[in-house]
């Protein structure tokens, strides 16, 4: 199942404002920054919206994980020479 698949369940349950999306953001803590799902206003195959003062365009291949009820309920897959995630 691909990020995109999941987000859609998400959204067409009702359940895409409780879950948190983590992804790749270059220079940020980690390089990587949690989105809540109640921000996300867009759910495309490639790509989604949420709004931080100004709607903000994500790909879907900066998606690493995403969480709802503090469980991770997908994870990106990495590759063997990718360090792995805490």
């Amino acid at each position: 199942m691909m990020a995109s698949d999941v987000l859609n369940k998400l959204k067409w349950t009702g359940k895409l404002k409780g879950c948190e999306i983590v992804i790749r953001h270059r220079g940020a803590e980690s390089d990587e920054k949690t989105i809540s799902g109640s921000d996300v206003t867009e759910v495309k195959k490639s790509y989604f919206l949420y709004r931080n003062g100004k709607e903000t365009f994500i790909p879907m291949h900066r998606i690493l994980e995403v969480r709802a009820g503090g469980k991770v309920i997908w994870r990106k897959l990495q590759h063997k020479n990718v360090k792995k995630r805490d």
